[in-house]
């Protein structure tokens, strides 16, 4: 076997497998990945060439018994792709629907880069050899995948990373998973049904394959503009979801924050009046006088005063939901300092409003659990190194855990987890996936923890805090 026809062979067998492995990992975020995004398409990568470092051996195989090697190319390139999935469903620590989703966009590229090519090359001025990788078939791969790649690697980057966040256990996420595997089965059934019928059209009416092209690559087309459309609906209906949500929120706390603000105002102006009443007393009363009015003054304070913090959008926050959890019989103590925070205040109001509105919920249903007993929610705000660092603590009756985070694994019992590792009983959980989406946006993370034992739910949030 000559270098020349290996390396050709190896070129466009690569052209073929090394992209559509790289596609598949491109839209999961790091945490997808049980040991590093990095190691995942390195080990990808060293699997997909290592087929295609093989696939001429098998060519020169099939040469020597002269044979039609076909077959045996097809089933070596299915062997491959079976070999690839395999690994990238071991590597990713997602949910099925997520992966086959990927897989799907992945399956689509494929089949568009082999008829585009296949119709290509027919056009190319180069001699045609009678192998599988001749030189225009080369050259064909090489203009389609340059062409077709970056496009479909940044729809994959981004577009598909975003749709991948709104796929919950949600109805119409099953629902548009379903559809998209149904338009997938049905394209392979018409290029089957049509490939049948080619074969023996080709025969009998000596037809070009200029004839057979045209219509597969009008299926596969049709295929990815289909999944196009149906992600960028899901995507855009997700954020109008959201959208309504966070503008429902930040409504309602800000509602609370004016409130607080202007009781702040009416305390600040009591308390001046009281000032000088003390003042009257202390130079013109008698010492009995000033003390009972100062046990009045310090009783009328005590209830007014709703003080965490300086910030006015944390303060009034913490003073809506303390006033909430106690009325709920739900203890609540804050720690919070917060004076210099480069973070907007929508931001803001939605990270601590989804953390503390699940802590006030799950502290609720615990106690009503536990009657007689007196749950506490723990809230800790400060900054440590150029990190903003929040710790809230809850008492939590349970949680359901992910499948890939079940009980029986160790980390699920005692080390830090991403949002994805939860999922609520009660229809909820989304609120964990805002707050880490926020993290991420000013390049922090937001993790969570459950101890089994003291019914102890925690919820870590840190954000960079920049000098300037």
């Amino acid at each position: 076997m000559s270098v020349g026809l290996y390396f050709r062979s190896f070129i466009g067998f690569a052209l073929q497998l090394v992209p559509c492995a790289f596609l598949l990992l491109l839209p999961f975020r790091e945490k997808a990945f049980q040991r590093g995004r990095r190691r995942a398409f390195l080990l990808l990568a060293l699997v997909s060439l290592s087929f295609s470092l093989c696939y001429p051996l098998n060519v020169w195989w099939n040469a020597n018994l002269a044979v039609n090697s076909n077959l045996d190319d097809n089933l070596f390139m299915l062997l491959a792709i079976a070999g690839v999935t395999a690994l990238f469903m071991r590597l990713t620590r997602e949910s099925l629907t997520r992966k086959f989703s990927v897989l799907f966009i992945v399956i689509s590229y494929a089949a568009v880069q082999f008829f585009l090519s296949n119709m290509l090359m027919d056009f190319l001025p180069m001699k045609k050899q009678d192998m599988t990788y001749n030189d225009a078939t080369l050259a064909a791969y090489l203009i389609v995948t340059a062409v077709l790649l970056p496009p479909v690697a940044s729809f994959m980057r981004f577009r598909m990373k975003n749709y991948l966040d709104t796929l919950e256990d949600a109805g119409h996420s099953r629902m548009e998973f379903l559809f998209l595997a149904a338009m997938l089965v049905l394209y392979l059934i018409l290029n089957v049904l049509y490939s049948a019928l080619w074969v023996k059209l080709r025969d009998t009416l000596q037809l070009s394959s200029l004839y057979f092209i045209p219509f597969s690559l009008f299926l596969s087309i049709l295929l990815v503009f289909t999944f196009y459309c149906t992600i960028n609906l899901s995507v855009f209906k997700a954020r109008s979801a959201e959208q309504e949500l966070e503008l429902a929120l930040m409504r309602q706390d800000h509602k609370h924050i004016e409130e607080n603000m202007r009781q702040q105002k009416r305390a600040l102006h009591d308390t001046r009046q009281l000032l000088r009443s003390i003042a009257s007393l202390a130079k013109d009363g008698t010492k009995e006088d000033l003390m009972k009015y100062l046990d009045e003054a310090m009783v009328y304070t005590a209830a007014s005063d709703m003080r965490f913090c300086v910030n006015p959008c944390v303060n009034g926050l913490l003073s809506y939901y303390s006033g909430l959890a106690e009325s709920q019989g739900v203890g609540f103590s804050a720690r919070a300092v917060c004076d210099r925070l480069p973070f907007s205040d929508a931001d803001l109001t939605i990270l601590l409003g989804n953390a503390l509105d699940n802590a006030v919920r799950a502290a609720s249903e615990y106690g009503e659990a536990h009657p007689g007993s007196r749950p506490e929610i723990q809230f800790t705000a400060d900054t440590f190194n150029d990190q903003f660092a929040i710790l809230i603590e809850n008492p939590c009756l349970s949680v359901s855990y992910a499948p890939d985070y079940s009980p029986e694994n160790p980390a699920a019992a005692k080390n830090w987890l991403p949002a994805e590792a939860f999922r609520s009983t009660h229809g909820g959980g989304y609120g964990l996936r805002r707050m880490e989406m926020i993290a991420e946006k000013y390049e922090g993370n937001a993790w969570f923890s459950y101890d089994a034992n003291a019914h102890l739910f925690a919820t870590r949030l840190m954000m960079p805090v920049s000098e300037g």
